[in-house]
């Protein structure tokens, strides 16, 4: 038989159909159509980018918020310091006040608090601390400029004849609110002698 005398016909149903296959690219692979199976489409890229974005963002948020703690960390410290040092200082006179007087203070014996031990530690100007409410000073904490208050006072303590309380705060020049706030107690030494 010639290939003139074939009798036409349609290949089977179940032949495949001629397809064109996308394969991956290569050199001399001899493939007609191929698609690059390596990069990124444009949508990836910027979307990669926009998380990239917002999580250098939030980074940068954290850190610039850790600096700023650091700073109020430090200068709340160096308040504390400047309290506990003047703190020392009166704890220091309060043992020396009226200790050498013999037998014992004259003001062991007082029946009203203003004329106690306290009140007497607080308003001597010689050796107590000098009135009610003094401004130690002025010092620079951090870059800025912050001033010390203390305040003591006889009357609201348990013992107003013998027991003061002492409150501290440290605040910036012209502003309000304190940095640091500090109340303690102080007895002075001389009221361990009264009978």
């Amino acid at each position: 038989m010639s290939q003139d005398k074939l009798p036409n016909r349609s290949p089977p149903r179940w032949a495949a159909q001629p397809q064109i296959m996308t394969v991956p690219c290569s050199s001399g692979s001899g493939v007609i159509a191929c698609w690059p199976t390596s990069g990124f489409t444009l949508i990836e890229v910027l979307v990669s980018m926009l998380v990239a974005a917002v999580f250098v963002s939030m980074t940068m948020q954290a850190i610039v918020t850790a600096a700023a703690f650091r700073v109020v960390a430090t200068q709340y410290d160096e308040a504390v310091s400047w309290i506990q040092e003047d703190l020392e200082s009166v704890v220091n006179q309060a043992t020396q006040y009226e200790i050498s007087t013999q037998p014992y203070s004259s003001r062991c014996l007082a029946t009203v608090s203003s004329e106690g031990v306290a009140a007497g530690f607080i308003n001597d100007n010689v050796v107590g601390l000098g009135g009610t409410s003094v401004t130690i000073g002025s010092r620079a904490l951090g870059g800025e400029h912050y001033t010390l208050t203390r305040t003591a006072d006889y009357m609201s303590s348990p013992d107003p004849f013998r027991l003061l309380e002492v409150t501290y705060q440290v605040t910036a020049q012209g502003e309000s609110q304190p940095l640091a706030t500090v109340n303690t107690e102080v007895i002075p030494h001389a009221v361990f002698k009264c009978p």
